[in-house]
């Protein structure tokens, strides 16, 4: 009876240390990666996104990734509200935003 409760134990054992090494295996869970899409931006979900609104995510997600250690890369080349809003109304919509993301997104010609 013995070596069964033994047996038990170790085996007990052994699959909580593969459980733990597998659960250690899995990446850290970060911040998104990429560029942030519209529902990020459009806070209250109106459908529309304000340069508050857009100051406001793009700071939150500044401040997310350097708490994380995350560089962020290419910030200075990051489009502004302004080169957003294509029809200078004040509001991005889910289009413009689209259009802005794509022609920021294009590859660059070599020099």
């Amino acid at each position: 009876m013995n070596m069964k409760i033994r047996a038990t134990r170790l085996t007990l054992a052994l699959a909580a240390v593969g459980l733990a090494f597998v659960a250690s295996a899995q990446p850290a869970a970060g911040p998104p990666r990429g560029p942030m899409n519209f529902a990020t931006f459009d806070q209250n979900g109106n459908g529309v996104v304000t340069e508050q609104e857009f100051d406001a995510a793009r700071a939150e997600r500044i401040q997310t990734r350097a708490q994380q250690g995350y560089q962020m890369r290419n910030l200075a080349n990051a489009p502004s509200f302004e080169e957003i809003d294509q029809n200078g109304d004040g509001l991005v919509n889910p289009e413009e935003f689209a259009q802005a993301q794509a022609a920021h997104m294009m590859p660059r010609a070599p020099r």
